[in-house]
């Protein structure tokens, strides 16, 4: 018996049996009916799509390394989805979800998706990179869209891939760009980089590797597991060597060990983080005063403080749904990416075709997704990542999210010119 999604305030979770290849073929679409626009009873479907409801899928990571930014990014899903249900759905049908936990475990994230896939039309959350490069082979035999909250550019190569942001490795190059310019590093300096082992860590390194070539820096690296809490013995080669700054692509506690030691063992020297590296939660924590001091974060997904429309719609909705949860970077990150998958569903809807592979068409055909809240995105050149701009934040134990922006979204050259190696 398959295991039961999480149900969650709000939204109700799917249990469906199976969803059997019922596909009732659409004549041309018709007129504006319907919250997506299409003729709601001429419409193809195939897997996950009703009279009544469309089901999406959320395979998560609710108690394991990165469990503070997975719930947030739950959270952040359902206050879209809530809002579209409310407003009619789309196609006249109403969103509904099936929530399970793989607790950043890989095996066990391939089994819950071969219980969830029948069930749905399509992954709007899908935590972990090396949960998604282990199911890309099952994404494309199931044509799958999936919206992974994993932004390793190896994953571009599936045109079933919907990431919502810039890529690890950009992220680094970027943000490594920012420090030279910012004088915190010079040509010849050396620099260490801390990355976990697996596609996230390997992906933010080749980005570290790329900028260090461009800007004339050497650099020494070191792997942590993703179960591993203590960088002590890491930071401490770095000092060895040296190092006038530290790239992180970590999760949140192995961040906070290494600028926790770094601020005795390197004193005054920044450490900069890829987006999943932080998490606010650290801010309650005896690190923090060194967090604000020498931490920054390179991400494209807004922080919870950011000032424009959709923040301040997304902030008002989230503390009436969840008045006792603090907002965070991760409550962006999910709103933005399943207003994407709304806009995505409206559009194949209005196509007349809600099958998987009227989702792909539909994703493919999206080429200025603007939420407000993530850079804008265009997801129509394959291979390419959507978006090459970030921003930079520090940690603000005053701020609610724990962030506050220093640099507003941009890119530069040396981003622009970079193209991720081939794999395989």
């Amino acid at each position: 018996m398959r295991h039961q999604g999480l149900r969650v305030a709000g939204l109700a979770v799917a249990v469906v049996l199976t969803a059997a290849s019922c596909s009732t073929k659409a004549a041309d679409t018709g007129g504006d009916t319907g919250n997506g626009g299409g003729d709601p009873n001429e419409l193809t479907t195939d897997f996950g799509v009703t009279d009544d409801t469309i089901t999406l899928g959320i395979l998560t990571d609710l108690t394991g390394p990165f469990a503070a930014l997975s719930t947030a990014i739950v959270q952040g899903n359902q206050l879209v989805y809530n809002q579209v249900n409310a407003d009619g759905g789309i196609c006249d049908r109403q969103i509904e979800l099936i929530i399970e936990d793989h607790g950043y475990d890989v095996q066990r994230a391939v089994q819950l998706y071969a219980e969830v896939a029948p069930e749905v039309v399509g992954m709007t959350q899908l935590i972990g990179s090396p949960m998604t490069t282990a199911l890309l082979e099952n994404i494309t035999e199931d044509e799958m869209v999936t919206a992974p909250a994993s932004w390793a550019s190896t994953l571009l190569e599936n045109p079933y891939i919907l990431m919502a942001g810039t890529t690890y490795d950009l992220e680094m190059i970027n943000g490594l760009q920012y420090a030279f310019d910012e004088g915190l590093i010079a040509e010849g300096d050396t620099i260490g980089a801390l990355y976990v082992e697996g596609e996230y860590g390997g992906n933010g390194f080749l980005g570290v590797e790329y900028a260090a070539e461009a800007l004339g820096l050497e650099v020494v690296s070191a792997t942590l597991k993703s179960t591993d809490t203590d960088a002590t013995s890491v930071i401490s080669q770095f000092a060895q060597a040296g190092v006038s700054l530290v790239t992180l692509t970590t999760t949140p506690t192995q961040t906070a060990s290494a600028v926790g030691v770094g601020a005795q063992a390197l004193p005054g020297v920044t450490f900069l983080g890829s987006n999943p590296s932080f998490a606010p939660g650290l801010l309650e924590t005896a690190v923090a005063p060194a967090l604000e001091a020498n931490f920054l974060l390179a991400a494209s997904a807004l922080p919870y403080t950011a000032e424009t429309p959709e923040m301040d719609e997304l902030r008002t909705a989230f503390a009436a749904e969840y008045p006792d949860d603090p907002g965070n970077g991760g409550v962006t990150y999910g709103y933005g990416v399943a207003t994407i998958y709304a806009q995505v569903l409206e559009t194949a809807c209005e196509n007349g075709d809600m099958t998987r592979a009227g989702l792909l068409a539909a994703l493919q055909a999206t080429d200025n997704a603007a939420t407000g809240v993530i850079a804008p995105l265009d997801f129509s050149e394959e291979g390419a990542p959507a978006s090459r701009e970030i921003f930079i934040a520090v940690p603000d134990s005053a701020a609610e999210g724990g962030l506050t922006v220093v640099a507003d979204l941009f890119t530069t050259d040396l981003a622009q010119g970079y193209e991720a190696p081939a794999q395989g």
